[in-house]
């Protein structure tokens, strides 16, 4: 399955589970950053670009991620690691927030993922189109390499 797939899949599960789900403790932002496999800066990061919104508590400003704020951070990685640039990833999720909701989200993934297949498609076309060409001229094509790279 496409990480951009995995990525529809846990939207779908974070926006079911946020509206059923009891607020229970916080995470502290080293906690979420374990939780989720990335750095506390990326964290940071993301609080600057306006995707995850913890609070902050005590005289120091510290960050907490109530339940909410690590279900926003679990997309957000969801869709950094599907591939989804941060411009497309602010506006999945203000869609999230938004009139919009979930519905809107979706259709930003599949009008990605259709471009995907779109760009997919047209580069076999323009190798095929190369091999042609080559056969054409006596030149060998080159043996793929292992890993198809």
């Amino acid at each position: 399955m496409l990480r951009a797939q995995r990525a529809l899949l846990l939207i779908r599960e974070e926006t079911r589970a946020a509206g059923s789900a009891e607020d229970g403790g916080t995470l502290t932002i080293t906690e979420l950053a374990g939780a989720l496999g990335v750095r506390p800066s990326t964290l940071r990061f993301w609080e600057q670009e306006g995707l995850v919104a913890p609070e902050r508590v005590t005289s120091q400003r510290a960050r907490r991620y109530p339940s909410g704020a690590v279900a926003q951070a679990r997309i957000v990685a969801a869709l950094r690691g599907g591939g989804h640039p941060i411009p497309a990833v602010r506006r999945i999720m203000r869609s999230l927030e938004g009139f919009a909701g979930p519905q809107e989200a979706h259709r930003v993934l599949r009008h990605r993922l259709e471009r995907i297949a779109a760009r997919s498609v047209a580069l076999l076309e323009a190798g095929a189109d190369l091999a042609a060409v080559l056969a054409a001229e006596g030149v060998a094509a080159p043996e793929p390499r292992p890993g198809g790279r």
